[in-house]
């Protein structure tokens, strides 16, 4: 595969700027799909510092990264790095990849679906994808939505940006509404548990979960998305004949 070699000036960003515990999370849920990523074609959207592709290669993938801006320091392999904007279409070939991941990539485009139908295409037919975004369906960020008048992690900074570079929430309802669209199909959801979901007053939020999630459809009524900061969604394409 052919890499871009146009550069843009270098931008700062933090090593680590998904939220703590992403990482983990994201590699336990591909190992339990993908057992060894030994030789695997993956490709890690966007790549930010580089961290996530740094792991991906010491597992044995063999890593290609994007990213639509020049991050430095990049922490993962500098060779297999390249410039891309998720918000056209990609420059990687038809049904290139066994692994596609995207940590906190998809509130920052401008068309999630357009993401969605483009992962889908690079992607084999026997490959997955792994997506992760801020959980907008639990109850931290519906609470935070009731008092302050927008979801956890996309408080605006002023009329024309929000937190993060982040554009637009993406909840449950979207995700499988666009992935059905992209001839995909959702067959894993996970949480990033953080400390404080598990607190003294867990068992409060229990107690009101039945209420809180009352008129909402009975797949989203469980402890997922409940609980849990970010959501991770694992992804593959259809059958044909489905």
């Amino acid at each position: 595969m052919d890499l871009i070699t146009e550069q843009t000036e270098a931008t700062s960003w933090p090593a680590h700027a998904a939220a703590v515990g992403t990482h983990d999370t994201v590699m336990r849920v591909i190992r339990k799909h993908l057992p060894s990523l030994t030789n695997r074609r993956t490709c890690d959207l966007p790549c930010g510092a580089g961290l996530f592709s740094k792991r991906l290669h010491e597992e044995g993938a063999e890593v290609f990264a994007f990213d639509i801006e020049d991050v430095r320091p990049y922490y993962g392999p500098s060779t297999s790095r390249a410039l891309a904007n998720a918000n056209d279409f990609l420059p990687i070939a038809n049904n290139t990849f066994d692994l596609m991941v995207s940590i906190e990539g998809i509130e920052h485009v401008e068309n999630g679906s357009q993401l969605l139908r483009e992962m889908a295409r690079c992607t084999k037919d026997d490959g997955i994808m792994v997506i992760s975004t801020p959980n907008t369906d639990s109850f931290r960020s519906r609470i935070v939505t009731i008092w302050k008048g927008y979801p956890k992690y996309f408080n605006p900074m002023d009329m024309e940006s929000k937190a993060s570079g982040h554009l637009q929430p993406v909840d449950m309802v979207f995700m499988h509404g666009a992935a059905k669209k992209a001839g995909l199909e959702i067959i894993d959801i996970q949480t990033v548990q953080q400390n404080r979901d598990r607190g003294v007053a867990l068992w409060l939020q229990e107690l009101v979960r039945p209420w809180f999630t009352r008129s909402l459809p009975e797949k989203m009524r469980g402890k997922v998305p409940f609980y849990g900061d970010v959501i991770i969604y694992v992804l593959r394409k259809q059958p044909v004949n489905s």
